[in-house]
């Protein structure tokens, strides 16, 4: 029974430090002025769909901006990478997917 409390604890005291490490570099390297982040993210047909808009959402998320959005542009996309893009959207409340005449309506409102 030690043996097992043992290894629980060191899991635990690893998974601490990583998050101890992380908290320290965010507010090492943040930026200390309020400000706002558009990502765009252009996404044609492929199968890297997924690991491109998961990869914009944690580098907003990493940067901790209070007004972030992350924008996956619609180049022409076909179903499967259409359904792929509204579950990610889904998945992040801050990703969003337009059309490039949406994103032009956003940006020159």
């Amino acid at each position: 029974m030690n043996v097992v409390s043992a290894v629980i604890l060191v899991v635990l005291a690893v998974i601490g430090a990583a998050a101890v490490v992380r908290e320290l570099s965010l507010r090492l390297f943040s930026y200390r002025e309020e400000h706002s982040v558009l990502l765009v993210t252009p996404v044609n047909e492929g199968d890297n769909a997924e690991f491109v808009l998961r990869s914009a959402a944690e580098k907003l998320r990493w940067g901790r901006g209070r007004r972030s959005c992350a924008v996956c542009l619609d180049c022409d996309l076909d179903d499967h990478t259409r359904k792929i893009c509204e579950t990610v959207c889904r998945d992040y409340g801050f990703l969003k997917l337009m059309t490039k005449e949406e994103l032009k309506g956003e940006l020159f409102e």
